[in-house]
């Protein structure tokens, strides 16, 4: 199955993940972060020049957002952090649109078990108001 491209169809491109250990270093070192019910996150403005990336092989467009979920075995087993991470991606995936142009790490705290698709995307709308406030 190959990679959907980003058209606003709800889709998690791979130009829109962090996936490299030095990038989600970076942005929990050099970021600013906050913690808020089941998730803490710690973001970074991308440049001008950072603001896109180029798209991944099969896809037609890029993300101006990048994110990397991070789930320890403190919250649970590995079939809880699996399902954690299910429901993490399909509420980016859904909410990846309205993301500013930053690099974003995710971290699910242990009531993040308890949340649904519903309550992360909840959560990811406040946050981006919360980025867009302070980012003025």
């Amino acid at each position: 199955m190959g990679a959907v491209a980003h058209s606003g169809n709800g889709s998690f491109p791979k130009s829109a993940r962090l996936l490299r250990r030095r990038e989600i270093l970076a942005v929990r070192q050099r970021g600013r972060s906050f913690a808020d019910g089941p998730l803490a996150a710690s973001w970074l403005p991308r440049g001008p020049d950072q603001a896109t990336t180029r798209p991944a092989e099969g896809e037609s467009s890029p993300a101006s957002a990048r994110v990397g979920l991070t789930v320890s075995s403190k919250v649970g087993g590995s079939v809880v952090r699996n399902r954690i991470k299910r429901r993490l991606r399909e509420a980016i995936r859904r909410e990846l649109a309205s993301l500013p142009a930053v690099d974003m790490v995710l971290v699910a705290r242990i009531s993040s078990a308890r949340a649904g698709v519903e309550d992360f995307r909840s959560w990811l709308r406040r946050a981006i108001a919360r980025m867009e406030r302070v980012g003025r």
